[in-house]
């Protein structure tokens, strides 16, 4: 039961995923590739990277579902690689570019798998790649030293 269950849930993350970054493959042309994956630090964990081979770039919007704390934390992610990838420099993470502006919102929800607040999560995550980071996903530009300083 709790199988189908889970299956379940990718299959709502992964729809809505599709649903609200639909945006890549209509005005930047990019590809999805659906990657449902079987991890072991994770209960669930999915990936749907959007690639466009010409601007050279791979949009990943991660999703995972972990337990930390006795608490289950559903989690998404989303980062930018140039492509091929070469150094660490071809890696872009919108948490920590958003943390370097002081524009950091949450992207997890605890204990309580709800579809309304994961919708809000990926829209508020669509937002901000699209007013902060266009020039990246048309393949104007790339940003190298974004990430907060530790000294």
């Amino acid at each position: 039961m709790e199988r189908g269950l889970n299956n379940h849930k990718i299959e709502i993350v992964r729809n809505l995923i599709l649903k609200t970054f639909r945006f890549l493959e209509d005005q930047y042309f990019y590809t999805p590739v659906y990657k449902k994956e079987d991890d072991n630090i994770f209960m669930e964990s999915l990936e749907i990277e959007y690639i466009n081979e010409i601007k050279q770039r791979k949009v990943a919007i991660s999703y995972t579902k972990g337990n930390l704390h006795k608490e289950i934390r559903y989690t998404f992610t989303l980062s930018i690689t140039r492509i091929p990838y070469k150094n660490p420099e071809d890696f872009f993470s919108l948490d920590n570019y958003l943390k370097s502006k002081g524009r950091f919102f949450s992207t997890s929800i605890v204990n309580d798998f709800n579809e309304t607040e994961i919708e809000n999560i990926l829209n508020r995550i669509a937002v901000s790649l699209k007013e902060q980071l266009l020039s990246i996903i048309t393949g104007n530009e790339w940003l190298t030293s974004y990430y907060p300083r530790k000294d």
